[in-house]
């Protein structure tokens, strides 16, 4: 495991990202909640957003939601001075921000996942 994001072990999540999550599953959008927290990421950190309200609670291992360590490698590559708990921080708040988007998106009826995936950060 590399040292991004130091001891971490667990991510939080908010209680309305976690409950967002759960009803893209169950509307079937996504396929497990770690899904769709990694797109929320990846789309926060394309966008440059994030999202620092609420408070946080366990979500899940880090091992889980970066097994091949590419946020990791990102957040390494963006925040070279900070300390491993702010970057770990950092990703958690683009993520709460993907998360909220996913769902505006979805509720606006023009959530596309294949716009999402060819889509370029200029």
């Amino acid at each position: 495991m590399s040292s991004a994001f130091g001891e971490a072990r667990t991510v939080p999540a908010s209680k309305e990202a976690k409950e967002l999550l759960r009803k893209l599953v169950n509307m079937g959008l996504i396929t497990e909640q770690r899904d769709g927290w990694r797109l929320g990421a990846a789309m926060g950190l394309a966008a440059g957003e994030t999202h620092t309200k609420g408070q946080r609670g366990t979500f899940q291992n880090i091992n889980s939601l970066d097994p091949e360590e590419l946020f990791a490698a990102v957040m390494l590559g963006r925040y070279p001075k900070d300390e491993p708990e702010d970057r770990l921080r950092i990703l958690v708040d683009h993520a709460e921000w993907g998360i909220r988007e996913l769902w505006r998106q979805q509720e606006k009826g023009v959530l596309n996942f294949a716009a999402l995936a060819s889509k370029r950060q200029t």
